[in-house]
């Protein structure tokens, strides 16, 4: 670690903490978990909703 990094660490107080403890993969990987469950969340509605335009289309036409 080089001094300009971990004179970054030190003046961050709760970026150190996370990073001194072990902890940024931890927030990192739930983030990351989290995002990913919107992104199918997001998915899964659109494809829900894209079923349900072509159904109303089928019954105007």
């Amino acid at each position: 670690m080089t001094a300009m990094s971990m004179t970054y660490l030190l003046l961050s107080s709760l970026e150190g903490f996370f990073f001194g403890s072990g902890k940024a993969h931890v927030v990192t990987g739930v983030a990351l978990i989290i995002l990913a469950g919107l992104a199918i969340a997001m998915w899964r509605m659109d494809r829900r909703l894209s079923g349900l335009e072509k159904e109303s289309n089928e019954t105007n036409a």
